[in-house]
């Protein structure tokens, strides 16, 4: 093994089980691989995916672990780079044979360990990742609980054609150029040329970039009232501290977890937020009555409620636990093979989620059938992230066009 390799396999992180009895203590572990960005330029997405999952763990545990086994997930930084998760994907499926692969990645990230998890024909279960493309490529081994581009192009569509009955809409497009900011605004283009409906402007930046006053200019200078943003949490603060500075307050359609990072409200102006209606199609908010046990659980721990990445990877281990779980009651060995399986007899009900999801059922593609969106809207002085659409989960209403 080469250095370089050794070097990415020590950035490992064991989330060990907590087991609330002597019973599921004495029992043999099961220990599950996954990988996630937990530093780099969106370390972030990876460091609240650990947290989410080590809550997860407690819960699972403390409810009796997998058919009476604890569970334990090894957590493996990617550092969000493809070539890293190629090494670390090489690793666990041809050295140490996992049996399933957890996906806590970016979309970049997830793109390649899909490709590899194909090759090495074991089951990949993506719970962080949006990207749509990878469910049109025909794998056999990838499986994805989260949303996708698709729904959120849609939602974030319905959500503007909301606004358009309150007055004139001018878009425009802002967008980190990563296939899930830029896959992701694709699709709104479709969507929006489909309705006749005219963008303003389309501004792509690097992820990397730390000066957003060029696209956020180009923005500003098309005359654009209504922003569709695409974005991480670093690019999402940088750009609404350059939008301060031009004093320019489009209302804003955030999509991803960087307008909803629950960190917004300490790294930028909350009047500001708050004059932007910062919004964010999102697949998680604090405020859910189902997600109230990890809500209270992760602010317990870390003196902050959950952010959407915390969410994705708690979400994750559940439907980890149904697959381990169908196969081990089927008095079935855990491989490759019996697990991929067992994921597509997955039936997990809406009210069993913390996502505003109706169920997770994966269709014969890879896909989560049951996966839909929210908008949370920032309120209160832009400190509260409230679930503002659709109108059949939404909390309180959206604030007005003008």
């Amino acid at each position: 093994m080469n250095k370089f390799l050794q070097a990415v396999i020590g950035l490992a992180v064991a989330i060990a089980p907590l087991t609330s009895s002597p019973a599921l203590a004495q029992a043999e572990e099961i220990v599950i691989p996954a990988i996630a960005a937990m530093s780099g330029p969106v370390a972030v997405t990876g460091q609240d995916a650990q947290k989410g999952i080590a809550v997860a763990l407690e819960h699972i545990n403390a409810d009796g672990g997998v058919a009476g086994r604890p569970l334990k997930i090894q957590l493996y930084d990617t550092q969000g780079n493809p070539g890293v998760v190629r090494q670390v994907m090489e690793r666990l499926t041809r050295l140490e044979r996992a049996p399933i692969i957890l996906g806590c990645e970016i979309s970049a990230g997830t793109s390649a360990a899909a490709q590899f998890a194909e090759q090495a024909r074991v089951p990949y279960l993506n719970s962080s990742a949006v990207s749509a493309e990878l469910l049109e490529r025909g794998y056999k081994w990838y499986f994805s609980d989260q949303i996708t581009a698709d729904s959120e192009a849609s939602t974030v569509v319905s959500f503007l054609e909301h606004l358009m009955t309150q007055g004139d809409v001018v878009p425009a497009l802002l967008y980190e150029d990563s296939p899930r900011g830029a896959g992701t605004i694709e699709r709104i283009e479709v969507l929006l040329e489909e309705r006749g409906i005219e963008i303003a402007a389309s501004a792509p930046y690097s992820r990397s970039d730390r000066n957003l006053l060029p696209p956020v200019k180009r923005v500003q200078t098309s005359g654009a009232n209504v922003v569709i943003w695409a974005g991480y949490t670093e690019d999402v603060v940088t750009g609404l501290q350059a939008m301060q500075q031009l004093d320019f307050k489009p209302y804003i359609v955030g999509i991803g977890g960087g307008p909803g990072d629950v960190r917004i409200p300490q790294l930028v102006d909350r009047g500001f937020i708050e004059d932007v209606n910062l919004s964010t199609v999102d697949y998680f908010n604090p405020d859910m009555d189902r997600a109230q046990r990890f809500v209270k659980s992760y602010e317990e721990e870390h003196g902050i409620v959950p952010s959407s990445y915390a969410s994705m990877c708690y979400r994750g281990a559940y439907t980890l636990k149904a697959a381990l779980e169908k196969t081990l009651e089927a008095g079935q060995d855990l491989t490759t093979e019996n697990l991929r399986a067992a994921i597509l007899e997955i039936d997990i009900p809406g009210d069993q989620l913390i996502s505003p999801f109706s169920r997770i059922k994966f269709d014969e593609h890879g896909r989560n059938v049951g996966s839909q969106n929210l908008i949370a809207q920032w309120k209160e002085g832009g400190t509260k992230k409230v679930t503002v659409w659709p109108p059949e989960v939404a909390v309180e209403d959206p604030n007005p066009l003008n």
